[in-house]
Parts: C-alpha cells; sequence; structure tokens
C-alpha cells in the first residue's frame, strides 16, 4: 500500500532498469491515465491496489503527494525479492542512479508495517492490532460524472474499520429505523460483514449549492459485532469544531 492519507500515486515504467528512469521518464508519463491510487476502502473498484503487480520488479514512479516539497515528490521504486514475511527494495529519487536498498518485515502485531524514504527506515505509528476499532482518514475516491458509467477522481474524509481484527458492521441506511430503539435483539438479526469501507465517507452529505455545509444523513446508523462478544450502535452528528472548521467529526456510540 502506498501513503492513501497524502493522495499519492504511482505508475509502472514498464523497464526493470533502475538507471533508465529518470527525469525524463516522468515527464513522458506525468499524463499517462496509468497512474493508480489506493482507495483503502475500495469503494468502487474492489482490487484497487496501487502496487498491484509489484512482484514483477519493474521500477515504479511514485508521486509522494500532497505534504512533500515539489522537489522530493518524485521517487522511483523497484521490488527486488521477497520472502513469507518481508520484501527487498531498491528506492531513490527520480534521478538517482544508484538508489539505496533496503528491507522491510512485517510486524505481525499491527496491521501495517510503513517505510519512509526521508529517514531510510521503517516508521513505527499503528497502534496493536487488538487495540483499536475504527479511524478517520483522508483519502481518494470516485464518483459517477453526468456522464452514466464515467468516474473521476475526488478527496474525500471517510471512516475505515479495523477488518483485520475480525470487527464487523452492519450499515443501516432507514429513516424507519430509529437510533434510540436499536437494541441489543436488533442488532443480533442483522447482517455483517468485514469489509474495510463499510462505512466510508456516506454518512455526511454532500453540500448543495444552496447550503455548502455538511449535514450528516440521519437515516445512516451502523452497528458493530465486536470480537469481545458485545455490540455497540453508532451515528456521526456533525462534521465541524466548535469554531466551525470541517474535518472534526463528532459522534455518538452506546453499547447495546
Amino acid at each position: 500500500m502506498i501513503n492513501y492519507t497524502s493522495a499519492a500515486k504511482t505508475i509502472n515504467t514498464e523497464t526493470k532498469d533502475f538507471t533508465a528512469v529518470d527525469e525524463n521518464t516522468l515527464n513522458d508519463l506525468l499524463n499517462s491515465h496509468k497512474w493508480k491510487f489506493n482507495d483503502p476502502g475500495y469503494s468502487n473498484i474492489k482490487d484497487s491496489v496501487a502496487l498491484k503487480s509489484w512482484e514483477d520488479q519493474n521500477v515504479y514512479i511514485l508521486n509522494r503527494g500532497s505534504g512533500v516539497l515539489s522537489q522530493n515528490r518524485y521517487y522511483k521504486i523497484q521490488f527486488v525479492s521477497k520472502t513469507s514475511n518481508s520484501v527487498t527494495f531498491k528506492y531513490g529519487p527520480i534521478n538517482d542512479n544508484n538508489g539505496v536498498e533496503n528491507s522491510l518485515t512485517k510486524d505481525s502485531s499491527v496491521n501495517i508495517t510503513s517505510f519512509s524514504f526521508d529517514s531510510d527506515d521503517e516508521v513505527s505509528f499503528q497502534p496493536n492490532t487488538g487495540d483499536w476499532d475504527f479511524f478517520l482518514s483522508p483519502y481518494l475516491g470516485w464518483f459517477e460524472t453526468l456522464t452514466p458509467g464515467e468516474f473521476a477522481v475526488y478527496t474525500l474524509t471517510g471512516v475505515m474499520i479495523n477488518n483485520e481484527s475480525g470487527l464487523t458492521v452492519s450499515a443501516i441506511d432507514d429513516e424507519n429505523v430509529i437510533y434510540e430503539d436499536i437494541d441489543l435483539a436488533f442488532a443480533q438479526g442483522l447482517a455483517y460483514t468485514n469489509w474495510k469501507g463499510v462505512i466510508g465517507s456516506t454518512w455526511k452529505k454532500i453540500p448543495a449549492i444552496d447550503n455548502p455545509l455538511y449535514e450528516m444523513d440521519a437515516d445512516k446508523k451502523y452497528i458493530f459485532k465486536h470480537t469481545d462478544g458485545n455490540y455497540y450502535k453508532l451515528r456521526f452528528t456533525s462534521f465541524y469544531n466548535s469554531v466551525g472548521e470541517q474535518g472534526y467529526p463528532s459522534f455518538e456510540i452506546k453499547k447495546l
């Protein structure tokens, strides 16, 4: 996975020659439609992993996304070898012919083991797999344009569940189901999914032209079936903080 929170993208150069990939290659590919990004919730494409074919040993160009200075934004990376729980790769700035070789070993106590080009080392930021249930993140997603069947990319903020821990969720989209009336018996009769993007971003309504503020979708409620055997209900109440800045979701959650 590449860093979807920064809207990173990558493209396969279709060559295995690390030294052959440079700024000229980048310029030739900048306007290509083959750049790919990660949709962590698989909202529209079930297998939308930008580096899905990394084992081909081709050189990939990585646009590291927002928050990275333009002179450091483009890197190239080539995956050299792998074991059952590790991968060795070569990487460097776009015009670096030599590159650096490094390895990353999976840590079974966390969902994701991460690596930073800036520090040339593993980055530890994730809590242990069993210590959390969901997170909120910016990422790129798809929306259908005015032309049916054609989709475009946009930036959104959504929720991903910790399905790696065994957590499952039932999403309710029904105005006739009253949040206050949801009890344990009701929750036990629902169907549940481990789809990571089951909550996603649709708990807030896209602002209208005459009302440019996000409103919470009162029809949307979510039931968590936890690995500890308990059920929890959740609904979102706001997307703003006390001074009106967006990106500060509030929610109500209750154990059933």
